[in-house]
């Protein structure tokens, strides 16, 4: 590793933190001028006007310190096809997320171009979970159920991301947990574009997050969930195809439940709306975060609480990585029971 290889990164964090911090200020006055708020009621909890777009001021951010790092990379290995349909895909979903945070599109045109973005990942950049490296006792997919598979993950990543934001700083803590544990992996691993990436990512959310920690001041909106979500399945897919150490590679399960808030409060309410005959898609105050505001604490608190459990299931999950059943077998249940108990100390409560 030479001195370029270190600074580089430091350029990277630098210039994506300080244009997403500079710009959520102009994008909250800007707001404020045009009256362009949040809508209370569905899956927000917010007294007061919040405007929802948070999301521009990431982006910016992270495609201005892309550029810089293509302008720079010109000529080397580095910049791939992978690479530019990563981005043009994010680009796409943040159009998608910006038209629909300021007239709302309908439900099935968004889920269709989740879909052929996600098309566009597994067949053009060959996105792909292409084995559960025992899981089930199953390794290499074949490839049909690979690719109907690997659609599926990423549509579900987009959606999943999009709907846990409905309390302060919750969606932002959560991603940049998650892309500080993708990111470590890429870099010990010494895949150096995605680690890029990540850093991107991390200080163009955290300069967002200054301003969307408890009492948020604006919100991440579609334009962000969906583009960060798209990010995040992108870095979940490529960590469960790389190897960790020498003994193997990390299984899907460690992917899993590095994002375990996104996907069992997702697979939650889908199941609860199902079950009650309304679309999985239909928003409301069913979530977990929610019911912890209902147990009386504050945004902050109970963004804490799902931080610590995230956390605590994801080193156990790294420490079990060469044992994928056995980790699936156990942690699963315990995630399963740890998100009803919010839901059991409520029931308690009301009799």
């Amino acid at each position: 590793m030479n001195f370029s290889d270190i600074i580089k990164p430091i350029i990277i964090v630098t210039l994506s933190f300080s244009i997403s911090s500079l710009c959520v200020p102009l994008l909250i006055k800007l707001a404020i001028k045009k009256r362009l708020f949040a809508e209370k009621g569905g899956r927000h909890i917010h007294s007061k006007a919040v405007p929802k777009f948070g999301g521009f001021a990431i982006f910016i951010g992270f495609i201005f310190s892309q550029a810089y790092f293509i302008l720079d990379e010109l000529g080397n290995n580095n910049i791939t096809q992978e690479y530019f349909l990563l981005i043009f895909c994010v680009g796409l979903l943040f159009i998608l997320g910006a038209i629909d945070d300021l007239v709302e599109i309908n439900a099935t045109l968004k889920f269709l171009i989740q879909n052929i973005v996600a098309v566009i990942l597994v067949f053009q950049a060959n996105i792909q979970i292409t084995s559960f490296f025992g899981l089930f006792g199953i390794n290499e997919l074949m490839p049909l159920f690979s690719i109907i598979f690997s659609i599926a993950v990423i549509v579900f990543f987009i959606n999943a991301y999009n709907l846990i934001d409905g309390i302060d700083g919750l969606s932002s803590s959560i991603g940049i947990f998650v892309v500080l544990c993708f990111g470590s992996i890429f870099i010990y691993n010494g895949y150096y574009t995605d680690a890029i990436l990540c850093c991107s990512v991390f200080a163009a959310m955290f300069g967002f997050w200054l301003y969307n920690k408890p009492p948020a001041k604006i919100f991440l909106g579609d334009s962000g969930s969906l583009s960060i979500g798209l990010i995040l399945a992108y870095f979940a897919i490529k960590i469960s195809n790389i190897p960790i150490d020498n003994s193997g590679t990390i299984s899907p399960v460690f992917a899993m439940i590095v994002l375990v808030y996104p996907v069992i409060d997702t697979l939650r309410v889908f199941t609860i709306r199902i079950l009650k005959g309304i679309s999985p898609f239909t928003p409301d105050k069913n979530h977990i975060h929610h019911s912890l505001l209902e147990l009386e604490f504050s945004h902050g608190k109970a963004t804490i609480i799902i931080l610590i459990f995230s956390v605590i299931l994801t080193i156990i999950a790294f420490f079990l990585r060469k044992y994928p059943n056995f980790s699936f077998f156990t942690l699963v249940p315990l995630v399963v029971l740890a998100s009803e108990i919010p839901n059991y100390l409520l029931r308690k409560k009301s009799n």
